[in-house]
């Protein structure tokens, strides 16, 4: 078996680990380049996923302990989401502690648990105080989260992503749910695109969005191409 739970069963088990561990003798014998007592978060996620079956899925068959380069290989087959919209249990979540939403200064890694009150990501993490603990984080921390496609995940229920907020708009996000808001606009009619749509926030698709605005009858500022929540649920984009 493999899948989400499966995932947070493995990560679960090394709680209150200390250092130096399993985690990095396991992770030198499969890269003896880097041994001895390293920075370890990513090599625990690399752990739990090939420990859990889920290797496919969350290091795409590799092994990581550099971040940057866990969280680019997510990015480059667009399952990669910038900030906090729409996380939910069972990403993999990166973080800068100097708050930016920059890959290349990414500082750390964990498992998404669950998510709380204002906004709270709830983790279980490697290498935080040299321990795998829980954690509570907030986005003014959190670069962004890759969403694994567990073979082992029930069958998503028909649905629609949530209005991420105006501002998540404005912070120009990288996201594959952007990529499925400029197929819906497409869909209906809506296209200023010359390609795409992707994942990047763009122009384009402000000014797709925005004849979807006057499509649904808006006019002055209220088309200005920034989603906001009705117009948002009303074009219905699907869950990514």
């Amino acid at each position: 078996m493999s899948g989400i739970e499966d995932m947070i069963h493995e990560a679960e088990k090394w709680l209150g680990t200390g250092e130096p561990n399993g985690i990095q003798r396991w992770y030198c014998s499969k890269n003896p380049d880097i041994c001895g007592n390293f920075a370890w978060c990513d090599a625990a996620v690399t752990y739990w996923a090939w420990h859990s079956g889920n290797q496919a899925s969350v290091t795409f068959g590799g092994y990581y302990a550099y971040t940057v380069a866990h969280a680019e290989a997510f990015r480059k087959r667009e399952l990669w989401h910038t900030d906090v919209a729409g996380i939910r249990r069972g990403d993999i979540v990166f973080f800068d502690w100097n708050g930016s939403n920059s890959i290349s200064r990414i500082d750390h890694v964990g498992i998404v648990t669950g998510t709380g009150k204002g906004g709270a990501v709830h983790t279980i993490e490697g290498n935080t105080d040299n321990v795998c603990a829980r954690r509570v984080r907030y986005a003014k921390t959190i670069t962004g989260y890759g969403r694994p496609q567990y073979s082992g995940k029930p069958k998503p229920q028909p649905g629609y992503e949530p209005f991420p907020g105006a501002e998540w708009f404005k912070s120009k996000p990288n996201s594959p749910i952007v990529t499925a808001m400029g197929r819906r606009l497409v869909a209906n009619g809506c296209s200023a695109y010359q390609e795409g749509p992707g994942p990047q926030w763009s122009d384009a698709d402000r000014a797709s969005y925005a004849k979807w605005q006057k499509k649904l009858g808006y006019t002055g500022s209220d088309a200005d191409g920034w989603p906001g929540k009705t117009s948002w649920d009303k074009l219905k984009v699907p869950n990514v």
